[in-house]
C-alpha cells in the first residue's frame, strides 16, 4: 500500500513538472501515464525544467533590454528633434539680422544693425542658452546637495523670485502655510526650481490675472506643498501625460520642466502629483519625507 501511494504521488509531481515545462515550451514531449514511477525519472524532468526556466529568464532579460534600448533610442530621437527645433528659430532670427547688416555695409543707402536689432539678437541668444540649460538638466541631473531648509523662508524668496510677472499679469499670490516653523533636508537650488516652475505654469494659465495660493502643512511622516491656481484646469488629454517628456500644450514649451521637476522631488524621497480640484483649477501636490 505504501509502495502504491509513492507511486502514484511520483506519477503526480511528474505531471506537475510536465505541465509546467509545457508552459515555458511547446515542444515538451506528451505527457503519458505508466504505472511505474520512479525518482531518477523525476530528477531527470526536474533537470529539463530547470533548463527551461533558465532558457525563458535569458529571453526575457534580453527582450527587457532590447526594449529599454528602444525607448532610449525615441527619447535620443525625441531630444534631438526638440534641441534642432529650439536651436533651429533662433538662429534663422540672428542669420536674418546679421545678412542684413552685411547688405547694409555694401549699400551706404541702407543703415546698419540698430540697437533694437543687437537686442533682438541678445534676446534670442539667451533663449537657446535657456534652452540648452534644461536640455542638459534632462539629460545630466545635478547631484542633490542636502541640509535643512527652512520652508517659509523658502517660499518668500520664491515670491521674490516671480513677484515681477504676478502683478504685470495681476495675479494675487497668497501664502497659507503653517505657523510652525517647517524644516526640510533638501537641496535647497533644486527644490526652489520646482516651486518656480510650478507657480509659472499656473502664471501661464492666468493671462489675464486670477489667483495663485502655495499651502504647506506637516503630517505624521511627510511634508505636503500645495500650488493651486484659479485657472482652467489641466486639459483632459494632458492628465495622463503630465510628467511624460516632451509633453506640452504650450506653444513654446518644451515639455521637460515637470519631467525634471518630478525627478528631483523623487531623488528627495517624495512625489509629485496633478489633479484638477472640484473647486476649479489645477493643483499640484509635493509630498516630501519630513527631517527626523
Amino acid at each position: 500500500g505504501l509502495t502504491r501511494a509513492l507511486g502514484q504521488s511520483i506519477r503526480k509531481l511528474q505531471v506537475q513538472i510536465r505541465d509546467a515545462a509545457g508552459k515555458l515550451s511547446a515542444d515538451q514531449p506528451e505527457i503519458i501515464l505508466t504505472n511505474v514511477g520512479n525518482f531518477s525519472q523525476v530528477h531527470a524532468e526536474l533537470d529539463q525544467l530547470t533548463s527551461g526556466i533558465e532558457r525563458v529568464i535569458s529571453d526575457l532579460r534580453q527582450r527587457e533590454l532590447e526594449v529599454l534600448r528602444s525607448e532610449q533610442l525615441a527619447a535620443v530621437g525625441h531630444l534631438a528633434a526638440s534641441v534642432a527645433h529650439e536651436i533651429r528659430n533662433p538662429l534663422t532670427a540672428i542669420k536674418m539680422l546679421v545678412q542684413s547688416g552685411q547688405e547694409s555695409d555694401n549699400d551706404p543707402d541702407q543703415s546698419s544693425l540698430t540697437v533694437e536689432d543687437l537686442r533682438v539678437i541678445e534676446s534670442e541668444i539667451r533663449r537657446m542658452e535657456l534652452s540648452l540649460k534644461i536640455f542638459l538638466e534632462f539629460a545630466r541631473p545635478p547631484k542633490l546637495e542636502k541640509r535643512s531648509v527652512h520652508l517659509q523662508n523658502m517660499l518668500q524668496e520664491v515670491f521674490g523670485l516671480v513677484r515681477g510677472r504676478t502683478e504685470k499679469q495681476k495675479v494675487e499670490m497668497r501664502l497659507d502655510v503653517e505657523e510652525v516653523p517647517i524644516v526640510v533636508t533638501a537641496d535647497a537650488e533644486q527644490l526652489r526650481q520646482v516651486l518656480v516652475n510650478l507657480i509659472l505654469n499656473s502664471l501661464d494659465m492666468l493671462p489675464r490675472g486670477g489667483t495663485i495660493v502655495i499651502s504647506g502643512r506637516t503630517l505624521d511622516d511627510r511634508i505636503e506643498i500645495c500650488v493651486a491656481d484659479s485657472g482652467p484646469g489641466i486639459s483632459a488629454d494632458m492628465l495622463s501625460q503630465l510628467f511624460q517628456p516632451f509633453s506640452s500644450n504650450k506653444e513654446t514649451g518644451l515639455g521637460l520642466g515637470l519631467v525634471i521637476s518630478k525627478r528631483i522631488i523623487e531623488d528627495h524621497g517624495g512625489s509629485i502629483s496633478g489633479e484638477n480640484p472640484a473647486s476649479g483649477g489645477a493643483a499640484f501636490q509635493v509630498t516630501l519625507p519630513k527631517e527626523r
